[in-house]
């Protein structure tokens, strides 16, 4: 086997992105990453319906796989979730759902209640992720 040889310029460039890359982005001694150190839990309660059964979920992005994680978080910031209102202007309607999102992360919470005939379109895949996680449990 030759032996390669590496320039004075080669070496640095490869200590730079081997050592000094990862302590800029946190990464070399870090607890975590980023989504683990931030992490968000999202709870649905839906309330009303024909049979008036109540259901609830709480979502931890901690326990979700990092996938699942940076889908969710996608949604909310499709969503503008921190932005909408706390109640939609529209009124309830008997037989129909309610439902109720609160995002909790950090010091931060908001809560979202909508009728199911008033649900903003931004929020519609929000509620459907969550709704097909809580069916899957």
């Amino acid at each position: 086997m030759q032996p390669v040889w590496v320039t004075r310029r080669q070496f640095s460039v490869h200590l730079w992105v081997a050592l000094v890359v990862p302590l800029l982005s946190g990464g070399l001694y870090a607890e975590g990453n980023a989504s683990e150190q931030n992490t968000m839990q999202i709870s649905l309660e839906r309330s009303g319906g024909f049979t008036g059964m109540p259901l609830t979920i709480t979502v931890d992005t901690a326990t979700l796989n990092p996938d699942r994680a940076t889908q969710l978080r996608q949604l909310l910031e499709a969503a503008d979730f921190f932005r909408l209102p706390s109640t939609p202007s529209a009124p309830a309607q008997p037989d129909r759902f309610e439902y109720a999102v609160t995002v909790r992360e950090g010091d931060r919470s908001h809560t979202v209640t909508v009728s199911e005939a008033a649900i903003p379109a931004p929020l519609k895949p929000l509620l459907d992720w969550l709704m097909a996680t809580a069916r899957s449990h």
